[in-house]
């Protein structure tokens, strides 16, 4: 055919030169997902940069954005401790968590943290080794560590083993046959360095500057700063409304548990109490709650989510003491 006969199909571009997309989507949540990517990017949790992988869905853009985000804070170095999870949702319901705003509304919305498993921390080395240092350091340091670790995660401890064995006793009470039941001994798990009076932060100072140990001043170091992380961190407290949704929940599952020995009582109570923890539907262990129509609540929760982040950090380097000691006494 002579040049210029025939059909011609036209080809549109935009002003820029770049061709008109030739698909589009709509999808139910995505209107209300881009209001709350555009107020992620003005209080500077989203990246801009991210727009282009997400194929042109914000709620794509959200889930990179809020990956990406995590990572920055240290979410690598978390991991290899504790195995959590952070959920962006409108629900508080662990199971129907769904797309950001699946309703439309974003006025009200949660970002909650799970363990995806607990974490486990083998103690009884680390509390000799300071034992031998100062024979308070044990009871301080075990002070110290589960005190800050409780306010952002729960952690199951010989004193959550000591409360299931008193509900056991009080289930067995009026067993005619309780007398041969035999219960676990969790007193004898406990070693007696830990019943002693933890330091005061005045008499902590004053032995931490005569210990020659350098491992038992890292550890105090260590442990001091968690604390001082934890009680700074700004947390939050769960509202009368929130509060509302969760009262059908059960309690929140352990992120870490710790013990004082392997396979010792306390970890077997763990292991008898964690086959019902899920027969109710648990609460999370964090709870972080915003409005998404504002970019100035969005901040304030993410700064939150940024201290627990901070807190864990210096908790997961701790952990790595406590795991290297725990090695050398093997």
């Amino acid at each position: 055919m002579p040049k210029g006969a025939g059909w011609t199909i036209p080809r549109l571009i935009l002003p820029d030169g770049s061709p008109v997309p030739t698909e589009f989507r709509l999808v139910e949540v995505e209107r209300a997902a881009a209001k709350l990517a555009l107020n992620f990017l003005e209080a500077g949790i989203g990246y801009a940069d991210e727009w282009a992988a997400s194929g042109g869905s914000a709620t794509t853009f959200i889930q990179r954005s809020l990956n990406r985000w995590l990572d920055d804070c240290g979410r690598a170095k978390i991991q290899e401790h504790f195995l959590l999870d952070v959920v962006l949702s409108t629900s508080l319901d662990r199971y129907c968590y769904g797309q950001p705003a699946a309703s439309g509304d974003i006025s009200r919305m949660f970002l909650t943290i799970e363990p995806e498993s607990a974490g486990y921390v083998v103690l009884g080395p680390t509390l000799r080794l300071l034992e031998a240092a100062h024979r308070r350091l044990p009871a301080t340091f075990l002070n110290l560590f589960l005190g800050s670790l409780n306010r952002c995660i729960r952690v199951y401890d010989y004193r959550d083993a000591l409360d299931r064995l008193e509900r056991l006793r009080e289930w067995y009470e009026d067993d005619p046959e309780s007398d041969q039941i035999e219960l676990p001994n969790i007193e004898a798990s406990i070693p007696e360095c830990v019943r002693r009076k933890p330091l005061s932060p005045r008499g902590l100072a004053r032995v931490m500057n005569t210990l020659k140990d350098d491992r038992a001043q890292q550890l105090m170091e260590q442990a001091v700063e968690l604390a001082c992380m934890s009680n700074s961190a700004d947390l939050p407290a769960i509202d009368d409304e929130t509060r509302d949704l969760l009262s059908d929940c059960g309690e929140p599952v352990p992120a870490l548990v710790a013990v004082f020995e392997e396979h010792d009582t306390i970890e077997g109570s763990f292991d008898e109490e964690s086959q019902g923890m899920l027969e109710v539907t648990p609460e999370p262990n964090m709870i972080l709650s915003f409005n998404g129509n504002h970019p100035r609540s969005i901040s304030a929760a993410f700064a939150q989510l940024r201290s627990l982040c901070r807190t864990l950090l210096v908790a997961a380097s701790l952990l790595d003491k406590a795991s290297r000691t725990s090695r050398h006494a093997t």
